[in-house]
């Protein structure tokens, strides 16, 4: 038997706008490295004893299948309004000398949150652009977390002062249309029907542009490539 209140419902959206038209949709792709790879070079961590007792290596390409990871894709134009900021807050430790994650995504208005994993000293130097953000000392695992409110678009760099090869990028978005590389594919979900300025940016090689559009309940492609011969980043 036929609902009276759901056809009732259907026959206000033909009257009004398409149902469809509400109905958001999605941007997704991959990013491609048609380069060779470059060798993840030794970072020389000898000068701490803490942190030489697990040798590692320079995390900031990694290519998988031929695709790029770690690259933040994220919408620039196109957006109509701003994203609420969530409630979790972003979390950055830093775990083995190093930053962990290496890349992670905020939005305007959202805390984020520093600690310190390990029983040394490191101190929190954080950039957006060239200017400093904070530049905090913690002694070791015992100090309470550094809190920090993103208050600006555009990728926060962390370094360590004690430790130069510790990194770490996060990408703020006012919109909130954003995603990381896993495996060198990302999908952005809930964005609205539109027509959208999608950017890659690579620590290391810097950005690339595309434009999209997004229709009601379908996924937009987007599509990056890099060769390895590019330069920017942070």
């Amino acid at each position: 038997m036929n609902n009276p209140k759901s056809a009732a419902i259907a026959a206000m959206c033909a009257a009004l706008l398409p149902c469809a038209a509400f109905a958001a949709g999605s941007i997704e792709g991959s990013v491609d490295f048609s380069g060779k790879p470059p060798t993840a070079a030794k970072l020389h961590r000898e000068a701490d004893p803490f942190c030489a007792k697990k040798p590692m290596t320079d995390p900031a390409v990694l290519v998988k299948n031929g695709k790029l990871e770690n690259v933040w894709v994220h919408v620039t134009k196109g957006a109509k309004e701003a994203a609420k900021p969530p409630s979790t807050p972003v979390e950055v430790d830093q775990k083995d000398c190093m930053y962990d994650p290496r890349l992670s995504t905020a939005v305007v208005g959202q805390k984020i949150v520093a600690r310190n994993g390990d029983p040394i000293l490191h101190n929190v130097h954080t950039y957006l652009g060239s200017a400093t953000l904070f530049n905090k000392g913690m002694p070791n695992d015992k100090v309470p977390p550094i809190e920090y409110v993103a208050k600006e678009e555009g990728v926060i760099k962390w370094k360590c002062d004690v430790h130069p090869w510790m990194r770490g990028y996060t990408g703020v978005s006012k919109s909130g249309l954003q995603a990381i590389t896993k495996d060198g594919t990302f999908k952005i979900d809930n964005v609205p029907p539109g027509k959208y300025t999608v950017e890659s940016w690579h620590e290391k090689y810097g950005t690339k542009t595309q434009e999209v559009t997004v229709e009601a309940g379908k996924p937009a492609k987007a599509n990056f490539k890099y060769d390895g011969t590019e330069k920017g980043g942070a």
